[in-house]
C-alpha cells in the first residue's frame, strides 16, 4: 500500500518544476508568437478600420453629390418652366399684336372700300343726273317742240333725284 501512496502523493517539488516550467514556455511563447502574431492582428484591424473609413467617406461623399444633383435637377426644371412660361407669354402677346395690326389693317381696308363706295357712288349719282337730265331736257323739247333752257330743268331734275335716291 505504500506503493500505491507514492503514486497518489503530491511532491511539492514536481510541482515547482512544472509551475517554472510552463513559465518558461509562456514567456517564450508570449515572445515569439503572441507578440509578433499581436503585430499581425493590428495591422489586420488597422487595415479593416481604413478600408471602412474609406467606404463610409466615398459613401457620404456619393449622397452629397446625390443631394447636389437633385437641386441642380429641381433647379434645372425650375428653370425650364420659367423658360416654357416665358416663351409662352412672349408668344401669347406677339399673338395678340398681330391680332390688332391685323384687325387694324382690316379696319383700315373696311373704311378705305367705303370711302371708295361713297366716292363711287357720288360720281354714279352724278352720271345718272347728267343722263337724266339730258333724257329729261330731250324729252320735254321733244313734248314742247321748242327749245327749252337746260337750267331751268337742272333744278327739277336735281329734286326728282334727290327723291328718287331718298326712296332707295
Amino acid at each position: 500500500m505504500v506503493q500505491s501512496l507514492d503514486i497518489i502523493s503530491v511532491n511539492i517539488w514536481q510541482i515547482l518544476i512544472s509551475l517554472i516550467n510552463l513559465l518558461i514556455i509562456f514567456r517564450i511563447l508570449k515572445r515569439f508568437l503572441f507578440a509578433p502574431v499581436q503585430k499581425v492582428m493590428n495591422e489586420r484591424q488597422a487595415q479593416v478600420d481604413r478600408i471602412y473609413g474609406d467606404a463610409n467617406q466615398s459613401r457620404d461623399q456619393a449622397n452629397q453629390m446625390k443631394q447636389e444633383y437633385e437641386q441642380k435637377l429641381a433647379s434645372a426644371r425650375e428653370e425650364a418652366d420659367g423658360l416654357v412660361k416665358n416663351a409662352v407669354q412672349t408668344a401669347q402677346k406677339r399673338s395678340d399684336q398681330l391680332l390688332a395690326e391685323a384687325n387694324a389693317q382690316a379696319s383700315r381696308a373696311r373704311q378705305k372700300a367705303d370711302e371708295e363706295i361713297a366716292q363711287q357712288k357720288k360720281k354714279m349719282l352724278q352720271d345718272v343726273r347728267g343722263e337724266i337730265s339730258d333724257l329729261a331736257v330731250d324729252i320735254a323739247s321733244k313734248v314742247v317742240e321748242r327749245e327749252i333752257n337746260a337750267r331751268d330743268y337742272d333744278g327739277f331734275v336735281d329734286d326728282f333725284i334727290r327723291n328718287v335716291g331718298e326712296k332707295d
